[in-house]
């Protein structure tokens, strides 16, 4: 098994923008990703494979949040601990960091002119 990067899944899915592989995930339609370093993250192939399998194959969109229930599950049976979903807590977390630097720029600049 291989960890596919951004480009490789939204190639493999046909998806055309991380958001709407992000959105996927947010509605539970795909497995979350895995942190293959600080910054950076991926997918398990046979993962996106599983969920591609089952989009060629008709299913509805409760079979595929059920199958990504399923995948997340063997996560945890592979790792020997219960699926934490932090992915998208520490995702929020960065946006609202963000969005504060944006303010604190822009107040900065007000202040400046």
């Amino acid at each position: 098994m291989s960890i596919l990067r951004m480009p490789a899944v939204k190639a493999e899915t046909g998806h055309r923008s991380h958001a709407s592989i992000y959105n996927a995930i947010r509605a539970g339609l795909f497995t979350m990703p895995v942190q293959i370093g600080q910054r950076s993250v991926g997918w398990p192939s046979a993962e996106v494979q599983a969920i591609n399998a089952a989009r060629i194959a008709g299913k509805s969109d409760a079979d595929i949040r059920e199958l990504v229930n399923q995948l997340h599950a063997a996560r945890c049976v592979d790792a020997g601990e219960p699926f934490k979903p932090t992915w998208l807590d520490r995702s929020a977390e960065q946006k609202r960091q963000a969005a504060k630097r944006v303010r604190r720029a822009k107040h900065t600049a007000q202040a400046t002119a």
